[in-house]
């Protein structure tokens, strides 16, 4: 971002951008879906939560090995909509509150990436927010076991991806994956990443 661009106009523009894009429907293991999403699936949202610079940062959770799904990975925090979420929005908002105890009233809300649908049966919407630098979030300890707050200098990086091969239900699936110091952000929190990456400039976000 150009030190003479302020926030504002950054984030301006990053909403507009995510709003007048078409949305497509991926899937975690393929880069794109033939077949829109079948109804049985649950739907779910995440916040891609980005932190205000000098250079934005992305915030991630590490998951805990006792919750009901993913345990131990990296991802997003978010999870499944309530009957009482109005929408996608609100569920991303909630879990975020639910999970880093981070104020909806803080985050200003963006716009939306491509839908993703899970090996595990989700149809996850990722919900674009942004925040003030070096909030103090308070981790759900039964959910989370530690944040992450990525440089996006860092997940633009070519040499912090890797390529990987991981076997679901005998067949083998080649997917890039993101070193974060000891972690790995990999799998559907990976193709979401990768889809950020790919709409927004780097000379918009750098």
């Amino acid at each position: 971002m150009s030190e003479t661009r302020s926030s504002h106009d950054v984030e301006a523009e990053l909403a507009a951008l995510l709003a007048l894009r078409s949305r497509a429907v991926l899937g975690d293991l393929d880069p794109r879906l033939e077949a829109p999403p079948g109804p049985d699936l649950v739907p779910a949202s995440v916040l891609v939560l980005l932190e205000r610079g000098p250079g934005y940062r992305m915030v991630f959770t590490r998951r805990t090995t006792t919750v009901d799904h993913h345990k131990g990975e990296v991802s997003f925090a978010g999870g499944m909509r309530d009957p009482e979420d109005a929408d996608a929005r609100a569920t991303a908002l909630r879990e975020a509150w639910e999970e880093l105890g981070l104020d909806p009233a803080g985050v200003t809300v963006l716009g939306e990436l491509d839908e993703l649908v899970t090996v595990t049966s989700f149809l996850v919407t990722p919900v674009v927010g942004v925040v003030d630098p070096d909030l103090v979030f308070q981790p759900n300890r039964d959910e989370v076991e530690h944040v992450l707050r990525v440089p996006m200098t860092h997940l633009r990086d070519r040499a912090q991806w890797f390529e990987d091969d991981r076997t679901w239900r005998g067949k083998v699936h080649r997917l890039r994956s993101c070193r974060v110091g000891e972690d790995i952000i990999w799998g559907a929190t990976s193709r979401m990443l990768q889809n950020f990456l790919a709409v927004v400039p780097p000379g918009l976000l750098p």
